[in-house]
């Protein structure tokens, strides 16, 4: 966020302090001595001095620069939609895992030349189940039942489920023929190996999407008010 003249108050998600706020100052000047470090997806140390309100950064050292998913609109689309979920479902705790789940997905992004929203949807499953949302994926999550290759969703509910059970549940929708077992197997795989056939990728998407939002609703209805013009 831009802050008066020539600042930039930025959120830092950190691997023992969870996200934090700091100001840069003068980062927007053209000879900052922060240069390009303090890009967005940057993986930086830093130090800061505390404050009243927000702390100071006053060195930054840049570790990774993910210069190419930042040089790539949809490398960068899916990474910003990574970082989105991160606010959501990790909110301001520590967790050394959810770093480096984050760190391990743009490093899958940047190695990569297409595939994203598998990455994508990889890193939604693996960090809804290390926030406590895992999704059941393995069977009907109202009957227990082996669910085939005809199944729905249902996001409130939290997995799959059968035709018979979804007929009372009124945020299931239907997912492509294979997208069950897709699912099962993101979350299960290594996220530099994540892939999905084309044919069922917006369906894997569309679950993964509504998974996150069931469970963070707070934070997408604020986005979407912010985003409401006036």
């Amino acid at each position: 966020m831009r802050y008066g003249e020539a600042d930039r108050i930025l959120d830092l998600y950190t691997a023992d302090g969870g996200m934090v706020s700091a100001i840069a100052k003068g980062v927007r000047r053209p000879r900052s001595r922060f240069g390009g470090r303090l890009e967005p997806l940057c993986c930086v140390e830093f130090m800061a001095y505390r404050g009243r309100t927000l702390d100071t950064i006053t060195q930054v050292e840049t570790l990774r620069s993910f210069r190419g998913v930042k040089e790539d609109l949809a490398r960068f689309e899916a990474a910003g939609r990574m970082v989105r979920t991160v606010r959501a479902l990790a909110g301001g705790e520590a967790d050394r895992r959810v770093f480096n789940l984050l760190f391990h997905a743009l490093e899958a992004l940047e190695g990569r030349e297409g595939g994203f929203g598998a990455v994508e949807a990889a890193f939604g499953l693996k960090l809804a189940s290390l926030a406590g949302y895992a999704p059941r994926l393995d069977a009907c999550g109202v009957c227990g039942e082996e669910v085939g290759e005809v199944a729905r969703y249902s996001p409130e509910l939290g997995g799959v489920l059968c035709e018979a059970c979804a007929r009372g549940v009124g945020d299931a929708f239907a997912l492509a023929p294979g997208a069950g077992r897709a699912l099962a197997s993101l979350l299960a795989g290594p996220m530099r190996l994540a892939a999905v056939e084309g044919r069922v990728e917006e369906s894997v998407l569309r679950a993964v999407r509504a998974h996150v939002r069931a469970h963070a609703p707070g934070v997408f209805s604020m986005e979407r008010a912010l985003r409401r013009p006036a």
